[in-house]
């Protein structure tokens, strides 16, 4: 079947770590071609196996009810990069019972015995632990910052990536984790500053930055930059500002792009001077450091890139 529509092509890319380029041609791979029965994913391209023995999450049997959809529908959660497992983990069930619920004989509980030995022993190596301690983070930065789990899976597929790469060597598992996750919003176009990934992660600004810059080098990322449009509902949410205020300042931005002044500029402080010079306009009766609060954005900066926008669009204060 092919997977016409975008988000669920992402989503597989996501999951199963598929590359950009194609293996049989070199160039960009085709529209994803899925095959349920094969358990295979294609590119409808040129029919090349892009990844092979896909699990199957929908029902074991065919089902005529709502009832029987129930009864056979798989059990457990799916296969997930944020899981140090992937969430195909087997547990060997505590009670030494079988499967009619008798008890196991001498001999048997033995040798269950030592097999919940050998196997607690294997999920306490060191790779493993610290696998679960990334991965358990990861889940209280998700908490944290309100993010979808399309946004942990691709932390996670990066973060994975630095731990093969042995990025993790000698340098914090939160900050190598910190980064991917930032990384990871840049590319899915998520906007969350570095400020908000450094407070979540119980980082500085100064080390989080550090281990980004080396993982979108060592990993050649190519995030995108972010839109200074996005940061504006945010920051006047915080500031308590009014829709005509924040829909001017979306004008001021959209103005200030097709001028070029927002080339190579920080995407949150021109937000942040559009909002102010929207507040004067309007006479909401803000100041800059009601904006730099809520943007985190020092009052001085957002007074420069205001001079500068209001100096290029010839605004002129009421």
């Amino acid at each position: 079947m092919i997977v016409n529509n975008k988000s669920k092509a992402q989503e597989l890319v996501f999951k199963h770590g598929i590359e950009n380029t194609c293996p049989e041609n070199g160039g960009p791979h085709g529209p994803l071609v899925t095959d349920s029965i094969r358990g295979e994913i294609l590119c409808a391209r040129c029919g090349a196996v892009l990844v092979d023995k896909v699990e199957d999450s929908g029902p074991e049997q065919r089902s005529y009810t709502m009832e029987d959809y129930t009864n056979k529908s798989r059990t457990g959660i799916g296969s997930t990069l944020a899981i140090h497992d992937k969430g195909l983990a087997t547990v060997i069930d505590p009670k030494n019972r079988d499967a009619s619920g008798n008890y196991l004989s001498s001999d048997m509980r033995m040798v269950f015995h030592r097999l919940r030995t050998w196997d607690s022993r294997s999920k306490s190596q060191h790779k493993e632990k610290n696998m679960r301690s990334a991965f358990a983070t990861l889940e209280m930065l998700q908490s944290k910052l309100e993010l979808s789990d399309t946004i942990i899976e691709r932390t996670a597929y990066i973060y994975r990536k630095a731990v093969s790469k042995r990025m993790t060597a000698g340098r914090s598992i939160v900050g190598i984790l910190s980064a991917s996750l930032y990384a990871a919003c840049r590319e899915l176009g998520v906007p969350r500053t570095l400020q908000d990934v450094a407070d979540a992660g119980n980082l500085t600004i100064k080390e989080l930055s550090r281990d980004y810059r080396i993982l979108v080098k060592r990993l050649e990322l190519h995030p995108e930059s972010y839109d200074s449009s996005e940061f504006v509902t945010r920051i006047s949410t915080g500031v308590g500002l009014s829709e005509k205020t924040k829909r001017q300042a979306l004008e001021i931005l959209q103005k200030a792009k097709e001028k070029g002044i927002s080339d190579g500029k920080n995407p949150i402080s021109l937000a942040a001077a559009a909002l102010f010079l929207s507040t004067v306009i309007n006479q909401e009766g803000k100041t800059q450091g009601d904006i730099a609060k809520a943007s985190g954005i020092s009052s001085v900066t957002i007074r420069n890139v205001a001079k500068v926008i209001r100096k290029n669009l010839e605004i002129n204060h009421p």
